[in-house]
């Protein structure tokens, strides 16, 4: 069992109002940051690197410590931890401003997951060094991201049985494919990853959250 509940240091403007995300039809409900939005709200943000307006990477920062990092990749054909480590790679090699500047853009889309993994690829397999098999493994997973903060509830279940740009500002904007994840501020290692690759899991205009 996995619970954690987080709120940003100060809440985001959700005047930004929507964006299409990888040129979807209905309109997503974002939240974000620039010079006339609540600009105070900036305290948020660490630019982690921006090398294009298609690869860049953030962090949020929030009053418990948990850390909520943004990578924009499509993450194709790489495991959560590879596109991590090439995310760390990136962000040790990134010679440029750190800080958040006046003219920068942030537009981050409202998330919400409420569903159930089954991982079919497990079931009747044989737990290695045992005489017991899997019978069923399922995880549920509860997901916010709002402009307030969030949070996350994910419970696993294995059932065994025996033997049976500066100047003019850059844009950081997240209306195609990235990565999220979550981090204890004093940890190596995220504790949650999640790809956003459709909008089935965001919030449309006028959608209530």
């Amino acid at each position: 069992m996995l619970k954690k509940e987080f709120n940003f240091l100060e809440p985001f403007s959700t005047a930004m109002g929507s964006m299409t995300f990888n040129n979807s039809e209905p309109r997503i409900k974002c939240f974000g940051v620039d010079s006339s939005n609540n600009p105070i709200a900036s305290k948020n943000v660490e630019v982690l690197f921006y090398n294009s307006e298609d690869d860049f990477a953030i962090k949020l920062k929030t009053k418990e410590g948990e850390e909520v990092i943004l990578y924009k990749t499509t993450g194709e054909n790489k495991s959560f931890e590879e596109n991590y480590k090439e995310m760390l790679e990136k962000q040790a090699k990134y010679p440029g401003n750190r800080n958040w500047n006046k003219n920068d853009v942030l537009n981050i889309p409202f998330i919400k997951i409420n569903d159930e993994i089954n991982y079919d690829e497990l079931c009747g397999r044989w737990i290695k060094g045992t005489k017991w098999y899997i019978r069923q493994a399922i995880q549920t997973v509860d997901f916010e991201l709002n402009n307030y903060g969030g949070s996350v509830k994910s419970e696993a279940l294995i059932e065994a049985l025996e033997k049976v740009v500066f100047e003019t500002g850059r844009e950081f904007i997240y209306n195609d494919d990235f990565i999220l994840y979550l981090k204890e501020e004093d940890k190596e290692k995220p504790y949650f990853a999640l790809k956003v690759d459709n909008t089935d899991i965001l919030l449309e205009e006028g959608e209530q959250y």
